[in-house]
């Protein structure tokens, strides 16, 4: 008989997840970090037979009424997440109040499933980092390595260090020149606080020009934000400061360096083409320039398990973005 199983051990949950080759925002530490924001997080498994058959990090999020949903990023994960596995996991959530569950599965092979506007991105670049620098260089675009060498010649200062101020000043300055929304700040203060991630910054003459943060888990070193300071474009310190990810995963034993996030591929048969008024048409520009290898998963999903509450609130949705 398949039941759900809360894990309440960091080295237990870790084992059964790095099993599958997940994504980092599946991990332990990722949670603790949702947590230290106020989240309602849990670390759930299916198992049957004291077997593992899937694994569900799901954060619980409040909804006007008293309702709430559950939102499980980059997952759920197992060796096959079948239809009959989730409805164990949707009878759970059921008895918890919650009326959909958002879920972002490595395959489309269930039914059931509504899909809407991504949450997390679904395509990214990946990099082997097997192969030695030398080859890292020679699969970039002719431009990204012209601008990673001139970077080189800027006297620019590179740091592996945290600085919360330095972060949200340049966050706030990319976000209003690429007019993408920003999480709150709080979110990156927990990010940041937590071991789990590190911050790399290009200085040039001691003020912050470019940075990162960057997470390693399992055999991957991932860019999961990013930021500058357009004044000082012409030093392309961006492009320095993936150089430097780049050898800083590679040297520290990863296997994959990921992108995480470009604007999905609109030609599917041609090596990498992408609808240049995509939200991240112009990142996807700038990181394809480095030689990865092209990622997509299905997308985000909801699965439904109130219907009347989800029609609900669908309708509220859609009447708060024509406000």
């Amino acid at each position: 008989m398949k039941q759900i199983r809360q894990i309440k051990e960091k080295n237990v949950w870790d084992t059964m997840v790095l099993k599958e080759n997940s994504s980092f925002a599946q991990s332990w530490d990722w949670g603790q970090i949702l947590i230290a924001e106020g989240k309602d997080v849990q670390r759930l498994i299916v198992e049957e037979d004291n077997k593992n058959l899937l694994c569900a990090q799901i954060v619980l999020m409040n909804l006007p009424f008293g309702w709430k949903y559950a939102f499980c990023p980059k997952g759920p994960v197992g060796q096959k997440v079948s239809n009959e596995i989730l409805v164990v996991l949707k009878d759970y959530l059921k008895q918890q109040g919650v009326i959909f569950l958002r879920l972002e599965p490595k395959e489309n092979n269930l039914k059931d499933l509504l899909k809407i506007k991504e949450v997390n991105p679904r395509a990214t670049l990946i990099l082997d980092l097997g192969k030695t620098e030398d080859e890292l260089i020679s699969v970039m675009h002719t431009k990204t390595r012209y601008n990673i060498r001139l970077a080189q010649k800027k006297n620019l200062e590179i740091k592996n260090e945290k600085n919360l101020n330095f972060f949200l000043e340049l966050m706030e300055k990319t976000g209003s020149r690429d007019n993408f929304r920003l999480h709150e700040n709080k979110h990156y203060e927990s990010i940041l606080n937590s071991d789990f991630c590190r911050q790399i910054t290009v200085y040039s003459e001691r003020v912050a020009i470019a940075t990162g943060i960057f997470i390693g888990y399992g055999e991957t070193f991932t860019y999961v934000f990013g930021a500058s300071d357009h004044e000082y474009r012409q030093l392309m310190a961006p492009y320095l400061l993936q150089w430097s990810a780049i050898q800083i995963g590679k040297n520290e034993g990863y296997k994959y360096y990921d992108f995480f996030g470009v604007a999905p591929k609109t030609n599917k048969d041609a090596e990498y083409e992408f609808d240049t008024n995509h939200q991240y048409a112009g990142v996807s520009r700038f990181k394809h320039g480095f030689g990865g290898e092209y990622h997509e998963a299905p997308g985000t999903f909801d699965l439904i398990i109130n219907k009347i509450k989800y029609s609900i609130y669908f309708t509220l949705r859609k009447l708060r973005k024509l406000i």
